[in-house]
């Protein structure tokens, strides 16, 4: 369903309870049009507050981490919690694993450069991304006849993705994946997402608390990796910006 900039902010600015409930209604209407669906958890407070909404609505999903093995140590203290203490311990829960190691990816293909959009099937995208998520969620998806994929993604959060909402809508075909694809959070901003969570108990990544992004912990794919790694792990950033930059003295970069 393509939309037109002026429907696309009408969305946007909606009130909260509106977006909730055009939420749950797009939700319904993917549901029941497929016959065995994922919901794409990657830990980050969208994806996990979509869960939710989707498992108030259906408790047949498959709920699924595409673990890279280089997440950041909060996030897989933050999924064992999860794991023990919330609704997620009463869905269908699985992990993949990466076909090769970041490292290994690293040393076959260089550092992540940075891609240039989001879509799917991106020939821009880097290397390590397909081995460590992409190749092993779509053969998991293969094997267990998967036809519909929820992901947790707001439409702000880049031009590309807010071209894709405009061009496509919250439900739509992909033939790069072959399957349906719903993103329900496209409408939401992180102020919506947050009274969610508040509204319904639900703990969020204690990550937020010091970073704005959740995801592999050694990525150097986006604008500000330098920023954000100076900050996390000093160390870490000193060694990939001598291998990166070739430089012999490294600056503070906060």
């Amino acid at each position: 369903m393509k939309l037109t900039y002026k429907e696309y902010k009408r969305l946007i600015d909606c009130p909260y309870e509106n977006k909730l409930m055009w939420t749950r209604q797009i939700i319904g209407m993917a549901i029941k049009q497929s016959k065995s669906f994922l919901v794409s958890l990657s830990w980050g407070k969208d994806s996990v507050v979509m869960s939710h909404i989707i498992y108030t609505i259906c408790k047949n999903g498959n709920y699924v981490f595409a673990n890279t093995m280089c997440e950041y140590p909060e996030t897989y203290k933050y999924r064992d919690f999860m794991l023990n203490n919330s609704f997620i311990k009463e869905c269908k829960y699985f992990e993949t694993k990466p076909i090769k190691t970041f490292f290994e990816c690293v040393n076959l293909y260089g550092f992540p450069s940075l891609r240039q959009n989001t879509g799917q099937g991106n020939k821009r995208m880097p290397k390590c991304c397909n081995y460590l998520k992409e190749i092993p969620l779509n053969n998991w998806k293969k094997e267990n006849k998967i036809d519909l994929t929820f992901m947790g993604i707001q439409a702000t959060e880049s031009m590309n993705r807010r071209l894709l909402f405009m061009r496509l809508g919250g439900l739509y075909f992909s033939k790069t994946r072959n399957e349906n694809v719903c993103i329900p959070m496209a409408i939401w901003n992180d102020d919506d997402i947050l009274r969610y969570a508040k509204e319904n108990d639900i703990a969020l990544n204690p990550l937020y608390k010091t970073m704005k992004r959740t995801g592999c912990m050694f990525c150097t794919g986006f604008k500000s990796w330098k920023r954000i790694m100076a900050k996390y792990d000093k160390k870490m950033y000193e060694k990939i910006l001598l291998k990166t930059d070739g430089q012999a003295i490294i600056k503070e970069c906060y």
